[in-house]
């Protein structure tokens, strides 16, 4: 039987690490998931997809107005005080990423992913980091209209909250090497052979087992 293959992407905001996670999934002809969680934990949970948006690796603290009293998902159980918590909607997200990983093979991108499937023995956690130079590149191709000075407060901005979520849902240090597989620079390797280099690194991780 063919062996299962999941993935999970960690990265940096312009690091190309979404494009890596898109591309290999393609390549291995697997499933990839990326806002796509959003959409699936909306639907499993009957709650408007809004909320996750809203909530979507961010850290706790806001509280936001649910539709849904009352209703509860495994062991996510909603406040009955017209208010549903961003733990509540991270305790969601996790069952609907558990739920997918056992399906079949898959690429997950963002969302401590790792760290939610780190029991899995089938999952592989990789971090994508950039320079900075192609950070801020990649950030204005991204939106025409910033200026390269915004670019820099935009990709500052986009680790802090990345950084926050990551490590107040897990016990780990976000973009830590330590807390990953693997940890590759996008720049030194360019987007095509980076995703050649995490496509045999886990091919060669499966051959181990």
């Amino acid at each position: 039987m063919e062996k299962k293959i999941i993935v999970t992407i960690g990265r940096q905001f312009g690091s190309g690490g979404r494009i890596v996670g898109k591309k290999l999934a393609e390549q291995l002809g697997i499933a990839y998931y990326d806002k796509e969680l959003i959409n699936l934990a909306s639907r499993e949970s009957g709650i408007c997809g809004e909320f996750f948006e809203k909530a979507d690796e961010k850290t706790s603290g806001s509280l936001f107005k649910s539709w849904t009293m009352g209703f509860s998902m495994n062991s996510a159980i909603f406040q009955s005080n017209d208010y549903l918590s961003n733990e509540s909607l991270f305790q969601i997200q996790s069952d609907v990423i558990r739920k997918v990983a056992s399906q079949g093979s898959c690429v997950l991108v963002g969302r401590c992913a790792d760290y939610i499937l780190r029991d899995n023995p089938d999952c592989v956690s990789v971090f994508v980091s950039a320079s900075w130079q192609d950070r801020i590149r990649r950030a204005m191709e991204y939106d025409e209209k910033l200026t390269e000075k915004d670019a820099v407060e935009c990709l500052k901005k986009a680790d802090k909250s990345r950084a926050s979520y990551y490590n107040y849902y897990t016990d780990k240090v976000w973009g830590a090497a330590e807390s990953y597989d693997l940890c590759i620079n996008s720049s030194l390797y360019g987007i095509d052979r980076t995703i050649d280099f995490v496509r045999e690194f886990i091919c060669t991780e499966k051959k181990g087992e």
